[in-house]
């Protein structure tokens, strides 16, 4: 019991994912990617967009805030089944849902937020929605973000999350250099968070293999303390493709998804500003 009680408390846990590199260069990307119509409403206010991107992650005020990032995929058995409503998810695992991750649902709600605040016409509200929107996509690409094993703590990998999604953005990471193709209008984006997550939750046993091989260029007396600059660099070598591939995939659906949500607002023009 003392164990379950253990693991359970670890999935309730704030996850910062990507760190405030990496949930900028999605926010980013995304804006890159936008037309000209909703690119519009963020002209001048990019800095606010990419200063807010990693607002969910210091939030822990809010006791709720940790399962928001994330979804335990294990719990429910086979990917492909996931619940598609909250009402399911509890009906499947009781009272334990909530604390097994709510990010999809959370996704479809700050999308909304998004919707309203084009139709509301403040451009700054659009450029703070975008940011939290943004930063649960960001989350949703995380491999480690779909597993009880969230930390390597079932494997002894502890730390591997922060390595992945920080550590190696943080040292190697050019984001300047990501592409991402054009928005596109999608019409089912509220569907695609589970998309992208069975397919960030197929990423994991290669990840966990690649961080077990760096390790092994690290003294063992260091392990859990700091890994030696071979590791980070083996590490780099098998997983840099894959932690570039997640940041311009994560960019590119908030692109979508601001592009959608103009859409579904009625493509409104940027207001002028007050006069005076």
């Amino acid at each position: 019991m003392r164990i379950l009680s253990l693991l359970l408390l670890l999935a309730t846990l704030p996850l910062c994912a990507w760190g405030d590199k990496g949930h900028r260069a999605v926010s980013a990307l995304a804006l890159r990617s936008l037309p000209e119509g909703p690119r519009a409403w963020f002209k001048g206010r990019e800095a606010e967009v990419y200063d807010h991107a990693s607002d969910p992650d210091h939030w822990k005020q809010d006791k709720k805030e940790g399962p928001r990032h994330f979804l335990d995929m294990e719990p429910y058995g086979d990917p492909e089944r996931l619940p598609r409503t909250l009402e399911e998810a509890e009906a499947r695992l009781g009272g334990d849902y909530y604390r097994r991750g709510v990010v999809p649902w959370i996704i479809q709600d700050r999308w909304h937020d998004l919707v309203a605040a084009f139709r509301a016409g403040d451009p700054a509200d659009v450029a703070l929605a975008t940011a939290i929107l943004g930063h649960y996509i960001g989350d949703a690409h995380v491999p480690l973000h779909t597993t009880v094993n969230h930390d390597g703590q079932l494997t002894d990998q502890k730390g591997v999350h922060s390595r992945w999604e920080s550590g190696l953005v943080a040292r190697y990471l050019v984001a300047t250099e990501l592409p991402v193709p054009p928005a596109q209008p999608d019409a089912a984006f509220l569907t695609r968070p589970w998309v992208w997550l069975r397919a960030s939750h197929a990423l994991i046993p290669q990840l966990l293999q690649d961080d077990l091989e760096a390790d092994r260029t690290t003294p063992l007396g260091s392990r859990g303390k700091q890994r030696t600059p071979a590791y980070w660099m083996t590490f780099w070598t098998k997983q840099g493709p894959v932690v570039k591939q997640q940041l311009q995939l994560a960019g590119q659906h908030l692109g979508d998804a601001i592009l959608q949500a103009w859409i579904a607002a009625g493509k409104p023009g940027v207001p002028p500003p007050p006069a005076g």
